[in-house]
């Protein structure tokens, strides 16, 4: 596969989980709980996707390693109730072989921060190191580029070179958390690790008229969040 062939999403066609949050730690519950949609996370083989490109044998930074660029994708759906906002989300993956010793981590981060907005869709360039780069700052050195959409305004990466990534996405004075928006990581996983094991979790903050409100996902949905990636 090669993430050229498609876009990230504006919104999302796999579904792999859509639902209401639940209340983590209150004694009340809502009557507007909000209401989320999990894309199925999407790989590709960074070997097969950087060759494509390139044209030719393709070395990967560390040997004994194998590398996986990921695409997450989640959509928070406006609240029924108008007087109810978001004022952050976090969405989570947690990194674990599937078999074998050694550690499943984060090689590099898409965003690690974005702190104004950004409307339209931005060319990114995964290149031979498999760092992230703005097709203007990757400069001649090959590599794939990534087409991407900012729909949140505020995005920080946290978890770089370590096993549970996570993304914070906050509100903006001059625009609400709302929406869907596409995240990459490139996974750095053991040779003899056969495949990871990806788990994904998303944890929302909102403002009611009741007061702050931190939400997650019921423990059914998290049983569903959980996928074998090559």
């Amino acid at each position: 596969m090669n993430p050229c062939a498609s876009s990230p999403p504006t919104e999302i066609e796999r579904v792999a989980w859509e639902g209401y949050l639940e209340p983590l730690g209150q004694t009340f519950r809502s009557a507007s709980l909000p209401r989320v949609t999990l894309g199925e996370p999407e790989g590709w083989p960074a070997a097969e996707a950087m060759e494509s490109r390139l044209g030719q044998k393709w070395t990967p930074p560390a040997a004994g390693r194998r590398y996986t660029l990921v695409r997450l994708a989640c959509t928070l759906h406006p609240p029924s109730d108008k007087s109810v906002t978001y004022s952050e989300a976090t969405l989570t993956a947690y990194l674990r072989p599937r078999a074998g010793a050694g550690r499943v981590v984060a090689h590099d981060l898409y965003p690690q921060r974005q702190t104004v907005e950004s409307k339209g869709k931005l060319a990114l360039a995964l290149k031979p190191n498999l760092k992230f780069a703005a097709v203007a700052e990757a400069g001649l050195e090959a590599g794939v580029e990534i087409e991407h959409h900012d729909a949140f305004p505020v995005i920080t990466g946290f978890g770089l070179g370590e096993s549970n990534p996570y993304w914070q996405f906050a509100r903006h004075a001059a625009s609400p958390l709302i929406g869907c928006q596409s995240v990459y990581v490139v996974l750095d996983t053991p040779r003899d690790a056969d495949g990871v094991r990806l788990s994904l979790e998303l944890i929302a903050s909102l403002e009611t008229r009741y007061g702050p409100l931190r939400a997650g996902l019921p423990e059914a949905a998290r049983a569903h969040l959980s996928r074998a990636m090559a």
